[in-house]
């Protein structure tokens, strides 16, 4: 419908605009010349008007809702660039909130490792004073032992020397018990002496 009006004032605008010209050129035939009855500057502007209103119906309403379409997309673009910037802070945050926290278990750990080896360092300073302290123990029982053994070997000497000093004294041969005798009589002797 306004397809059909659009073009009657078309063709209207185009018959009242060839009738001036028409005129003009009967007129140059005969001697007597016509005015127009509309003058050209508003055939331009009737033109104009008709032109801008067809553009404005046909051309215009593609070319807005293109370039609206452009506005829409580069608002989305924007919008969804905000949305990966807050999520890429949002990620170098918790990326460094976790970069801090494994620092902090790497520096517990650390504690933890000296705390460890502090304790290593002190269980083996014990163990090796314990070490010690049996070692000078058993070298002192051991010398005790060695001790005795040389005393009882000295009273076996000197008991022996006693008894061939006896038995050449007396040139006999003594009996065992009298041996036995013997011997306990020269160890109580020497028990006392000492």
């Amino acid at each position: 419908m306004r397809l059909s009006v659009l073009f009657r004032v078309i063709l209207a605008v185009l018959i009242l605009g060839s009738t001036p010209g028409a005129l003009l050129a009967a007129g140059a035939e005969g001697a007597e010349t016509v005015k127009p009855v509309v003058p050209p500057t508003i055939w331009g502007i009737l033109i104009f008007l008709t032109v801008l209103l067809i553009l404005w119906r046909k051309a215009f309403p593609p070319i807005t809702a293109a370039l609206e379409k452009r506005a829409q997309l580069i608002r989305e673009s924007l919008e969804a660039a905000e949305r990966a910037k807050a999520e890429a802070e949002a990620l170098i945050q918790k990326h460094e909130a976790s970069l801090e926290k494994a620092r902090a278990e790497a520096r517990a750990i650390i504690e933890e490792g000296k705390a460890d080896a502090l304790r290593v360092k002190d269980g083996i300073i014990e163990s090796a004073k314990r070490e010690s302290e049996e070692i000078a123990a058993r070298a002192r029982r051991e010398i005790e032992l060695a001790k005795r053994a040389a005393v009882d070997d000295l009273h076996h000497q000197a008991m022996q020397i006693s008894l061939d000093i006896a038995a050449k004294l007396i040139k006999k041969n003594l009996r065992p018990e009298d041996h036995q005798e013997l011997i306990r009589e020269s160890i109580h002797r020497y028990q006392e002496v000492q």
